[in-house]
């Protein structure tokens, strides 16, 4: 479960009906969250045009998805989300993994990553967190691509 207050809008987040309900058929599947509250998020699916004007034959839906923050989990942060994304890799064998993409620049330390221009920078493990830290730093939404589109 990812506690309201650490998401936002934009944020891509795992839906896993498995967490409340182990017998389920239904698989996992990233979302973008579209709307945070108390108990719930609504959302869309990334990458899918989510439109509400009816055209032509089309009927507008109006209803609202939601799902139960007991059934969300985050996406770790890994190298390769981050060079999907556009990031690109510095350092390596003798020095720490460096990842920068425009001004944001990451650190890579044991399983999590951190500002690389920020002492005692809080651990970014997760992609939604990664999101947010961008926003808040630079204004801007960082794109994530988690599934292997390259940036």
């Amino acid at each position: 479960m990812i506690p309201a207050k650490e998401l936002t809008t934009g944020n891509l987040i795992i839906w896993n009906p498995k967490l409340t309900n182990p017998d389920s058929t239904l698989s996992a599947m990233l979302i973008e969250v579209s709307g945070v509250m108390k108990d719930k998020v609504t959302y869309v699916f990334p990458n899918i045009e989510n439109r509400v004007e009816p055209f032509e034959d089309d009927v507008a839906q109006t209803g609202v998805s939601y799902k139960p923050l007991t059934e969300l989990e985050p996406i770790k942060l890994t190298e390769d989300i981050l060079v999907n994304s556009g990031f690109i890799k510095k350092g390596g064998l003798l020095s720490s993994k460096h990842f920068e993409k425009g001004k944001l620049e990451l650190k890579q330390v044991d399983d999590h990553f951190e500002l690389a221009s920020f002492p005692n920078s809080p651990a970014i493990k997760t992609v939604h967190q990664l999101q947010n830290l961008s926003f808040v730093l630079s204004g801007e939404e960082v794109e994530i691509r988690p599934h292997g589109q390259q940036a």
